[in-house]
């Protein structure tokens, strides 16, 4: 055997068919670039002239551009044309994908699936089915396969859009994740409501028996549950109030109040229950204002709580005031911790906390300035917050004179 001749036939056939491969790739790239009109396949039995007219320059660049994967196969499955997008969608490169047949390079977990609307493609004229292929993640990728057949130049093609649906499927997880929490908070919370009302009265009658024997370490110790049951309620009343906002139930009674009045109230009130900090009030004469005055005492209660919260004990939290020729601001100060300015604008998002090694050891749900913005809006006013970390922050709401 002369294996020298053999060896230079080999090395002589591989050049060949790398000539053909690079002489493959500039045809497929003069397509792509719109250089080419027409071209002629050579079958068994006769030469087809297959035409580039109808895409223009136009055309060609809005598909390659698009987001969705796009591509046309023949009546054997064999894809002609593909754009860039639907070759990183199935993680093979461009170049690849052309000539493949389509059905036959998918997993097998979806070729009957794909086979069935390809079939119902042809046979009606267009399918449209889900296609879930493998990701490189824990997830599978889900593609939504759009099929129609159409008349191109003498021949008939599926021509297919392969849309991505990861971001809708995740989209509506999250949005039933969200139906699920809000109906266990809803249902929690009126179910919590009823015993803790119980318990509360309860306490008070024993706090007061003990007052009234003389068991003045008893009555503070009840005292100091009273508080606590006083937070349990105002947390199932702040939820209770979320689930009334996000169905439109919370009602308003509006009327015109003396503003300066109701925020020395609350003040005070509030100045009750946090014993370690110090309320200053720096207010400017003011006209009655229109608005549903036990809200806005909720939102200035909360503004002063939340100042309490995040500022060291023994410190002052200013309350003050300015107005304008529309309306009044109220702002609420506090020497704490303060906000990253990354985070201050979702401050007032339903559940947000600021994330942070020391934001994170104080309680609660990230309820209060949600429940205060909605409250605010609805009076056609506006909240602000201004804060540096480490120097304190600033809550402030614009409110109309009237609306």
């Amino acid at each position: 055997m002369d294996t020298s001749k053999s060896y230079d036939q080999l090395v002589a056939r591989i050049e060949e068919l790398e000539a053909q491969v690079s002489e493959s790739h500039d045809i497929i790239d003069a397509i792509r670039k719109g250089e080419v009109d027409a071209f002629i396949v050579k079958n068994e039995e006769l030469h087809e002239l297959y035409t580039l007219k109808s895409a223009d320059k136009s055309y060609r660049v809005f598909i390659e551009q698009m987001s969705e994967g796009a591509l046309t196969v023949n009546e054997e499955d064999v894809v002609l044309y593909s754009n860039q997008r639907f070759a990183t969608l199935i993680s093979i490169p461009l170049h690849e994908v052309i000539g493949l047949n389509l059905v036959g390079f998918m997993p097998a977990s979806v070729k009957v699936g794909l086979r069935q609307l390809i079939d119902a493609s042809w046979k009606n004229g267009q399918a449209k089915g889900e296609i879930s292929l493998p990701g490189n993640g824990p997830r599978p990728l889900p593609l939504l396969f759009s099929i129609n057949r159409i008349q191109l130049e003498g021949s008939q093609v599926l021509s297919i859009i392969v849309t991505d649906l990861s971001l809708q499927k995740e989209s509506q997880h999250q949005k039933r994740v969200m139906e699920k929490k809000d109906e266990f908070i809803s249902i929690a919370s009126h179910e919590l409501k009823t015993p803790v009302t119980s318990i509360k009265g309860y306490v008070q009658l024993l706090r007061y028996n003990f007052e009234t024997d003389g068991n003045t370490v008893a009555a503070d110790m009840l005292g100091k549950v009273d508080a606590q049951i006083n937070k349990l309620t105002s947390l199932i009343g702040d939820l209770l109030d979320v689930k009334k906002i996000e169905n439109g139930q919370l009602q308003y009674k509006e009327s015109f109040f003396d503003f300066n009045e109701l925020v020395i109230e609350t003040a005070e009130e509030t100045q009750r229950v946090i014993h370690n900090h110090h309320i200053l009030l720096e207010l400017v004469h003011t006209r009655n204002v229109y608005g549903d005055r036990n809200k806005i005492g909720q939102v200035i209660t909360n503004f002063i709580d939340n100042a309490a919260k995040y500022s060291p004990a023994g410190s002052n939290i200013v309350v003050s005031s300015q107005i304008n020729t529309t309306g009044i601001t109220l702002s609420v100060q506090d020497f704490g911790i303060g906000i990253p300015l990354d985070q201050q604008a979702k401050v007032f998002e339903r559940f947000f906390r600021v994330n942070g090694e020391k934001e994170n050891t104080y309680a609660g749900l990230g309820l209060g300035l949600y429940i205060s913005s909605e409250i605010i809006k609805r009076h056609k006013g506006k909240l602000t917050v201004k804060s540096v970390p480490g120097d304190g922050s600033v809550f402030s709401f614009e409110l109309p004179f009237s609306h």
